[in-house]
Parts: structure tokens; sequence; C-alpha cells
């Protein structure tokens, strides 16, 4: 095998390996999430990590791996969906409230980072950013009908 080949199998390795990782991390928070029994204390966590994530992913923005910004943003969505089904068993109005505006402040950053990111690399943050608008809709459907 020459050196060409054998650093491109490198490469190959590296990739599989960072992909495993970031997807064994998202799949312990929300493995952490459901271990939580509390649904308001679930659904407060759920926007908690969901606020980290956001932060990172602009850091990964930031310095241009556009790769781990989208990954964040994704788990970013998914806390937010199980956000979403924890508010819907704590059947809480107060839960549902201190959400929507957590989720609505998150909208606006959102906008903010759209602003920062080239044109080309805002596929997944314009498609996260959907599903965060769609994720507040049903947050704030959640408010109204408490």
């Amino acid at each position: 095998m020459n050196e060409s080949a054998r650093f491109q199998r490198l490469i190959e390795i590296t990739l599989l390996f960072l992909t495993c990782t970031s997807l064994m991390h998202a799949q312990s928070l929300l493995s952490e999430l459901k271990a939580e029994h509390d649904p308001a204390k679930r659904s407060e966590m759920a926007l908690n990590f969901a606020e980290n994530a956001f932060d990172n992913a602009r850091a990964f923005y930031v310095k241009g791996e556009i790769d781990k910004g989208d990954a964040q943003l994704e788990q970013m969505t998914n806390v937010l969906n199980e956000c979403v089904v924890s508010l819907a068993e704590a059947h809480k109005g107060k839960f549902y409230k201190k959400a929507e505006l957590k989720v609505a402040y998150l909208l606006r950053r959102m906008e903010g980072l759209m602003d920062d990111i080239d044109l080309p690399q805002r596929g997944w943050a314009e498609q996260s950013e959907r599903k965060v608008e769609e994720i507040h809709d049903k947050i704030l459907d959640g408010v109204m009908r408490k």
C-alpha cells in the first residue's frame, strides 16, 4: 500500500471514529434525559442541554467546523423534542410557559447564527431552524391549552 492510500485510509478511520463518538454522546444525553422520572425536571434538563448544544454549535461554526456544528444542532433539536414529550407528561401550564420563553430565545439566537454562517454552508442550520420553529409552535400550543 502506498503512502497516499495509507493516509486516505487513516482519514477514513478517523472520521468513522469521530462519527461513532458523537453518536454515542448524543445517545448518552438522551439516555440521561429519559432516566429522569420527573417530567418537569426532564423538560428543564432538556432545555439546558439544548442551550449548551447551541453554544457548542456556534463555537464550531466560528471555527469553520461545519459538520460538528451541524451535529450539535441535530442534538439540540433531539433534546427539544424530548422536552415537548416531557411537557405533555407534566400537564402544567407554568412549565410550558418557561419552555416557550427559552425556545423563543433559542430561535432568536438561531437567526443571529444564520447571519454569521456563509450562505453555502447554511443547509443544515436552516433545516434546524425550521425544526425549532415547529417545536416552538408545539410548545406555544401547549401554553394556549393550559
